[in-house]
């Protein structure tokens, strides 16, 4: 597949493919894996002078029946580009979470700019698990670091075994997809096209572990149609963080609200 034919729009709106376009992709992505890491330079550079927020993001809403969140995530989940937590995606999403269920809910996160899938794996073994919904916002420093289709399932797999080893074995889990990073500003057009294609593959990964574990929910990006080519020309990082929110606060709610239908209650073991 060359990349130069295929839209950004498309990559990320998940098209199907035969098993043998994806590998003829993988085998693109890899030969371009050093492009992709030069531009991992400068998302480091990038996020070591972007505004972040103090701390990690935390709260809660005081209502009765609290639900419980983690998130786990890397620059976005950090409250990229914002003056506090409270303006980020993670409270953004766990206030919509309150609003939709009617009920009070408490949140926390793991996070690090450069949190990968692998990582998380690792270091969601050592979390307190002891949550009603576990929310992962990962996706940009796997995408520059030319992460396999099958390291980012596997990682996945592990951290829902993990999350459901524990006190609550049918924890929801929500996946967000990967941001359409290739909008997020200018670059040039053979690199954006490089970035949607791993984002794809990524996407693609995300939503076929989704289909094969029950209670596995996974949250699209919220639609850009009314934006410019890129999101740094018609949208500031406030308005970004409350529109994936509500797209990931809709969805963490309506998985909540399943569980909740099978007789479980929240702040209970399961």
């Amino acid at each position: 597949m060359d990349p130069k034919n295929t839209s950004p729009e498309r990559a990320t709106g998940i098209p199907s493919s035969a098993p043998l376009t994806r590998r003829v992709v993988a085998g693109f992505i890899h030969l371009f894996r050093p492009l992709l890491k030069v531009n991992l330079l400068a998302y480091r550079v990038d996020t070591a002078n972007a505004l972040f927020p103090i701390g990690i993001p935390a709260g809660e809403v005081d209502a009765p029946a609290p639900v419980r969140m983690l998130f786990v995530g890397d620059s976005a989940a950090s409250s990229y580009g914002v003056l506090n937590h409270g303006l980020g995606v993670v409270s953004q999403t766990a206030r919509n979470v309150a609003r939709e269920l009617a009920s009070g809910c408490t949140w926390t996160a793991i996070t690090d700019t450069e949190l990968t899938m692998a990582r998380t794996a690792t270091e969601i073994a050592h979390a307190d698990l002891d949550v009603d919904i576990v929310v992962i916002v990962l996706g940009p420093p796997d995408v520059l670091l030319g992460t396999t289709a099958t390291e980012w399932s596997a990682g996945l797999r592990t951290i829902i075994d993990t999350v459901r080893r524990g006190r609550h074995p049918d924890c929801p889990v929500v996946i967000a997809a990967v941001p359409p990073m290739f909008r997020f500003r200018a670059m040039p057009r053979f690199v954006q096209r490089l970035l949607a294609l791993q984002i794809t593959r990524l996407n693609r990964a995300s939503i076929t572990v989704t289909e094969s574990i029950p209670g596995i929910s996974y949250s699209p990006f919220p639609s850009l149609e009314t934006c410019t080519e890129f999101i740094q020309d018609s949208l500031n990082w406030r308005t970004v963080h409350s529109r994936w929110g509500k797209q990931l606060g809709a969805t963490a709610a309506l998985a909540l609200a399943s569980h909740l239908g099978k007789g479980h209650r929240i702040g209970d073991a399961d």
